[in-house]
């Protein structure tokens, strides 16, 4: 246990300065400072009872917790490639929640699971941002850094030590790095966070999204319904927007918004909803340029095709669906939604999780702003096209992002990948192949087994 001590001395100091604020029940930085007393571990049997924390509960608290740090740790990066590290972090910790949330498998503490992963991302970026700090600003992230590192080690002691990863362990964490006079760390809201957006190159805060009429008053499915959080006071306040879309184009997309297509209407609705996918991947491209994010100009016709393809993909081009005789937004068994299938859960603060999927309009410009940050920050960045001599390999590199996460990259050129990867990668390649041929109407196939009633 000698190695692990220094550690935990490093901890206790950090997190017990005085006039810290305390939680009234004895925390696990009390447990440690007994073992440390003693000379001995708390015994399994000796460990505190505590609530057992539910998947959707840690799902939450993992990401409010990630967030709060990302922002304040991306906040003080010199340059975009070190803020962009901090990204791939925040979104590869929500779609290991979106991970968690689909997996069938009893998980003891999945509370535990998520820090764990997050850290062994985390921590380098930590130490690296320490080492350009001003004296205090160092001070606090070297406390979180050395703080999380001996969190993680412990963990590594099972229950022998006591120390578990908690709601309240967490927020000792992250107020190491939050102003004293702010509210809950943890609070998990659905709010618009321009500042979100803003540090991460995403600009202004879309247009507000139109609730289509097809929908009516009806609530929307309980997995995905944004009643099911409380949105504070402040997502009512205006918030700065990005440009709204051309007239034409809006009413295109209005006229989408309230059409629930069958087979008999193909003819007509899927040239619009080709239109409405092609014009939002041209205003995307002139907004980022107008950002100061453009794409080269080599990749406009890769990056246009990518967005057909990908709609085509995870919607067969449709935003809603008639179930059990009401229409729904199209949602995936793990909670994406809307025409481009956007997760709200990986997605939250940079878009109106409601909008996603009220609003196919808003839903497309979501999308289309996702691949257009993926496609240019990770698969050009990390120079994806280089490894083989096919560019079209940027479009399944980028895909693979989409729909797994920044950890996906490469997924589609592994030898070795499981069965059901592989077969998604191939079937959006010969979506991406028809849309570059000119072939993008062969969607209609898609409305022979989903013919607009789900």
């Amino acid at each position: 246990m000698k190695p692990l001590l220094p550690l935990l001395v490093v901890l206790l100091i950090g997190l017990a300065t005085p006039g810290q604020a305390r939680d009234a029940e004895p925390g696990p930085w009390e447990m440690l400072g007994d073992v440390l007393r003693k000379g001995k571990p708390v015994p399994i049997g000796q460990a505190r009872p505590r609530a057992a924390v539910s998947k959707v509960e840690s799902a939450d608290l993992w990401d409010a917790f990630l967030t709060q740090v990302i922002k304040r740790s991306a906040g003080k990066a010199s340059d975009g490639d070190r803020r962009n590290e901090f990204l791939f972090v925040l979104l590869s910790g929500r779609h290991d929640g979106v991970a968690l949330l689909a997996s069938d498998a009893a998980i003891p503490d999945p509370l535990r699971e998520l820090f764990l992963l997050s850290w062994e991302r985390l921590a380098p970026l930590l130490r690296g941002l320490s080492g350009e700090l001003d004296a205090q600003a160092a001070r606090q992230f070297q406390a979180l850094l050395k703080a999380g590192d001996a969190l993680q080690a412990a963990q590594g002691f099972g229950d022998v030590l006591g120390v578990r990863v908690t709601p309240d362990t967490l927020r000792q964490l992250v107020r190491l790095v939050m102003p004293e006079q702010a509210g809950d760390p943890l609070a998990y809201d659905l709010a618009v966070d321009p500042e979100l957006r803003s540090l991460f190159g995403f600009g202004a805060p879309l247009p507000p999204a139109e609730r289509s009429r097809l929908l009516g008053a009806s609530r929307l499915p309980s997995s995905i319904d944004p009643l099911r959080w409380l949105v504070p006071a402040a997502f009512a306040v205006p918030l700065p927007v990005a440009a709204s879309l051309d007239p034409e184009t809006a009413a295109l997309a209005k006229r989408l918004n309230n059409w629930l297509p069958t087979r008999s209407d193909l003819s007509t609705y899927l040239p619009e909803m080709r239109s409405l996918l092609q014009r939002t991947a041209d205003a995307t491209l002139n907004e980022r340029e107008d950002a100061g994010r453009s794409l080269d100009a080599q990749f406009h016709n890769l990056y246009r095709h990518l967005v057909l393809a990908t709609a085509w993909q995870e919607s067969c081009w449709r935003q809603f669906v008639r179930r059990k005789g009401r229409v729904q937004p199209i949602q995936s068994g793990v909670g994406a939604v809307g025409l481009m299938q956007v997760y709200p859960r990986v997605w939250r603060g940079f878009y109106d999780v409601t909008g996603l999927q009220t609003d196919v309009g808003y839903n497309g410009r979501a999308g289309a702003e996702i691949l257009h940050h993926y496609l240019r920050d990770y698969a050009i960045a990390r120079s994806e096209p280089s490894v083989s001599s096919d560019p079209d390999d940027l479009a399944r590199g980028t895909y693979a992002v989409y729909n797994g996460g920044p950890g996906h990259l490469t997924r589609y050129r592994k030898p070795k990948q499981r069965a059901d990867l592989k077969a998604i990668d191939a079937s959006f390649l010969e979506k991406y192949e028809a849309v570059k041929a000119g072939n993008e109407l062969e969607v209609g196939r898609c409305f022979t087994a989903a013919d607009g009633r789900g």
